[in-house]
């Protein structure tokens, strides 16, 4: 029944991109929620988890005294003076200046001295979760280095030359990085998400799918509307007609189930005597109106009182039994319409397909039915 598998179909770019061309707008609503809920999720997360915390910058001169050999002190570094800042003695004098409360730890753990790039030009940063204390430790860092240099022989002395006030230490803004990443993770989320869909999508929609897939003619198609009929309706009377040779009586089953709407639409395709073109230009019959499976009305389009020349019999797909089958003997064959872009026709047309080799009943071929035309056009083009 199968010619081949459809794992094994391989990739038709251009009914990817067919695919993918209605669905393109999705994927960028996805793309700018996602944005949204990055950046959003961002600001919630750095306004619940941000710690208060405080820091102040003190920026100091220090003068060095000079050796017995007349050189200067030059062996003070960033390592030395963290070292320094955080000793008893220097904490001692620091303490002197802080009103009574403060411990020795709370100096060590607020404060960090480091040499940039010369050694004269010290930098103390202070950091704690109060703007009050961070205030007043780094006064009494300022006055408590001053008076150390006083009791340091190596030092001549400490000058506060720039002081920066106590601000609110905050994270830097990632709103924007967090924004593009829920965008592109929204985006590509959506993209995989459809790359899935379209893998494992065996729905029908040109001839060459089912020419694949099956080892029966694919007879052609039926558009839903009158728009770029002509072609495909030249094609698809051209091939029943080779099909069913002398014959004039036709059975076909629906899988959509709408064979009678389905019939209709293939009598006028079979019957239409063509004076100027398919549309209904100069035609003998009027125009040429096409059945949608939405319409529940009663057909009037085809009581024409002429006697057709073409005999079809419809039958849905659920109504096939031992009498559908007796009368595909009789009249010779059938031809088995499926409707187009369906995921779930595949199924039911290897069903009836199965039903009818088990039955060794003879299969003209397969039409796709309510094809798109703007789809066929833009695989066609």
């Amino acid at each position: 029944m199968k010619k081949n598998d459809y794992a094994k179909e391989g990739i038709d770019f251009k009914r990817l991109r067919l695919f993918f061309r209605k669905r393109i707008w999705i994927v960028i609503l996805m793309a700018v929620i996602g944005g949204g809920i990055g950046a959003l999720t961002y600001q919630v997360v750095r306004a619940l988890n941000m710690p208060i915390q405080y820091q102040a910058v003190s920026k100091l001169y220090i003068t060095f005294n000079v050796d017995e050999k007349g050189e200067v002190y030059q062996f003070y570094n960033g390592y030395t003076w963290n070292d320094l800042l955080h000793s008893d003695l220097v904490v001692g004098c620091i303490l002197g200046y802080l009103p009574e409360g403060y411990k020795k730890e709370d100096v060590s753990e607020a404060t960090e001295a480091s040499i940039l790039s010369d050694v004269r030009l010290l930098t103390v940063t202070i950091t704690g979760e109060d703007e009050k204390t961070v205030r007043e430790i780094q006064s009494a860092v300022q006055m408590g280095l001053a008076a150390y240099a006083t009791i340091n022989h190596e030092l001549q002395g400490i000058t506060t030359i720039h002081c920066i006030s106590p601000k609110r230490i905050l994270w830097e803004d990632r709103t924007t990085a967090s924004l593009i990443a829920g965008a592109v993770l929204f985006g590509l989320v959506t993209l995989f998400g459809y790359a899935i869909m379209f893998t494992i999508d065996d729905a029908i929609y040109v001839q060459s799918d089912l020419e694949k897939r099956y080892s029966y003619k694919a007879l052609g198609v039926m558009p839903r509307s009158q728009k770029g009929l002509q072609p495909y309706l030249q094609e698809l009377k051209a091939n029943i007609f080779h099909a069913l040779k002398d014959s004039r009586s036709l059975l076909i089953i629906d899988i959509d189930d709408h064979a009678d709407l389905r019939a209709a639409d293939l009598e006028k395709i079979l019957n239409w005597q063509e004076v100027g073109n398919l549309s209904g230009v100069d035609s003998v019959s009027g125009e040429l109106v096409w059945h949608v499976k939405e319409e529940d009305e009663a057909d009037e389009l085809f009581s024409i009182e002429e006697e057709k020349e073409w005999t079809i019999i419809p039958v849905n797909s659920e109504k096939v039994d031992i009498d559908v089958c007796q009368k595909i003997k009789d009249i010779g064959g059938v031809i088995i319409l499926v409707p187009f872009g369906s995921g779930s026709a595949p199924r039911k047309l290897e069903r009836i397909i199965s039903l009818m080799k088990n039955q060794e009943l003879n299969i003209y071929g397969i039409v796709i039915s309510e094809a798109d035309e703007s789809y066929l056009t833009g695989y066609y083009a």
